[in-house]
Formats: structure tokens, sequence, C-alpha cells
């Protein structure tokens, strides 16, 4: 079955950000997908309302 290369892209980013926070907790995953986010809009100039993760 023939895939379309922009499906196989995301396959292979979910399967990185994965192997990047299997061995973290819910809790550190938030953390670093929430910092992940920061660091695209930034790099981009995007001005884009975040919510902060709960302390707790």
């Amino acid at each position: 079955m023939k895939v379309d290369k922009s499906l196989q892209e995301v396959w292979d980013w979910k399967e990185k950000v994965y192997q990047e926070t299997k061995h973290l907790s819910i809790k550190e995953t938030a953390e670093y997908i929430h910092k992940g986010a920061e660091e695209f809009c930034r790099k981009y100039g995007l001005k884009l309302k975040t919510l902060q993760p709960t302390q707790g």
C-alpha cells in the first residue's frame, strides 16, 4: 500500500515524540510538549494565547 508522504511524515514525527517521552511521567510529558510549543511560537513569531501547566 502506498502511503502519502505527508502522512508518513506525521507518523515519523509521532514516533520521534513517543521515543523522546516514553520514559517521562504524564506531567513531565505535558511540560515537554508545552516547552516545545513555546519554542515553536517564538521561532515563528506567533503570538498565541497559551495555558500554563498546572502546578501540583
